[in-house]
């Protein structure tokens, strides 16, 4: 699955800025980055289209999904009841997404901790998943430190840590979004069991990168 790091700190302290020097720095090296903006109130269809416009009828009219397309450029449009689980649906070709907001959500993050916005973390336990900080001030906390315009060292750490060592794993189960962790008898196991079940299907690539399996 993509990995998802959060980019979170309080009201301006920075988050697009970093979010916008990191993914700059990750481009040049031949990543393909994804981004989310988190937004804390409901969105309507008039944020991305106007009532009277094709795309605006086709929602009204019942569609569950609608596509804008053009020569460059694809939007989707969907509504949905897990928006966590469903990021990933539609970024599988990505190799790092990074979100805006998210603070309170169970993915891994990174806090922004700007002195003129008080020195206090916003995330402090261990179910907020916190896995590096970003700051201007003398914080000697126990994880990995950058300063705020260290887009390059930011990008060592995402590249290290989520980028190359999700693709060295071979297999990972999620059982109702919980990381099931697997010793290499039963990746093995697995592995062989569904590559040799799906290569007797129809139009299936002959060397899968990625499958993956739902059960409703």
């Amino acid at each position: 699955m993509t990995p998802i790091v959060s980019i979170v700190g309080r009201k301006n302290s920075g988050k697009t800025t970093l979010i916008e020097g990191v993914v700059s720095e990750l481009v040049s090296r031949r990543w393909r980055i994804g981004t989310i903006k988190h937004s804390c109130h409901s969105l309507c269809l008039d944020d991305f289209d106007h009532k009277g416009k094709d795309s605006y009828r086709h929602k009204a009219a019942g569609a569950e999904v609608v596509i804008l397309s053009s020569p460059d450029k694809l939007m989707l449009i969907k509504e949905t009841n897990s928006p966590s689980t469903d990021i990933r649906r539609y970024l599988g070709d990505i190799d790092l997404i990074l979100t805006e907001g998210y603070k309170s959500g169970d993915k891994f993050k990174i806090e922004i901790c700007r002195k003129e916005l008080g020195e206090e973390l916003l995330c402090t336990k261990e179910k907020d998943n916190l896995v590096a900080i970003v700051t201007d001030s003398d914080l000697n906390p126990n994880l990995p430190c950058f300063r705020p315009d260290d887009y390059k060292g930011i990008s060592d750490f995402l590249e290290k840590e989520f980028i190359v060592k999700k693709k060295q794993e071979e297999m990972e189960l999620f059982v109702c979004q919980k990381r099931i962790p697997l010793n290499s008898f039963v990746k093995g196991f697995f592995k062989n069991s569904i590559l040799g079940m799906i290569r007797s299907l129809r139009d299936v690539p002959e060397k899968p990168k990625e499958i993956e399996i739902r059960i409703d």
